[in-house]
């Protein structure tokens, strides 16, 4: 990534700006970080009967992790001369550590989930490993190919993420007190 307004020649000699996705990259920070504060509220809020489910709060801890992960993808593309490759290095080398702790932490949480919750939180946990693997996989593919192209993957990856974050902030602030 050279600069905000710059662009980089593909295989098939396309021009592709990077420069058109500082808004994208900028207003996906600004909703992550968001999430993230609202997130430590509901945590806030209900601390009390968080700690006294046991390994309730590894929940927010993943969901924590996974929008910090999403506010350094998007961060990272905002440096000028970004080489593509670098990024997709930076992105892949992140996603992979974000997917190792949430499997850690699924695992750890996983299994002290009572019978009748366990067909939803199973179901979380795909949603959030698969959100933090296309983030990953959209690293690898900007690091093999070395151009915007794996940028395409990243709006899956984040809008996974974000769906993640808010149904785990929901068990939190919501589902927690029924």
């Amino acid at each position: 990534m050279r600069g905000a307004g710059s662009g980089m020649v593909t295989r098939k000699g396309q021009v592709m700006s990077f420069g058109e996705w500082s808004s994208f990259f900028q207003g996906e920070l600004g909703a992550a970080a968001a999430l993230a504060g609202l997130l430590f509220v509901s945590i806030s809020v209900n601390q009390a009967k968080i700690l006294e489910l046991g390994r309730m709060a590894d929940r927010g801890l993943e969901a924590l992790a996974i929008l910090f992960l999403i506010i350094v993808i998007t961060s990272l593309p905002l440096v000028p001369g970004q080489p593509p490759r670098l990024l997709g290095a930076e992105i892949l080398a992140l996603g992979m550590m974000a997917l190792i702790a949430t499997v850690f932490l699924q695992r750890s949480y996983m299994r002290h989930v009572e019978e009748p919750y366990r067909r939803g939180s199973l179901a979380m946990v795909v949603v959030n490993r698969l959100a933090v693997a296309v983030v990953a996989l959209a690293g690898l593919t900007l690091l093999w190919r070395g151009d915007a192209v794996g940028l395409y993957l990243l709006p899956a990856g984040i809008l996974l993420s974000f769906f993640a974050a808010s149904a785990s902030a929901w068990v939190l602030l919501v589902e927690i007190n029924r």
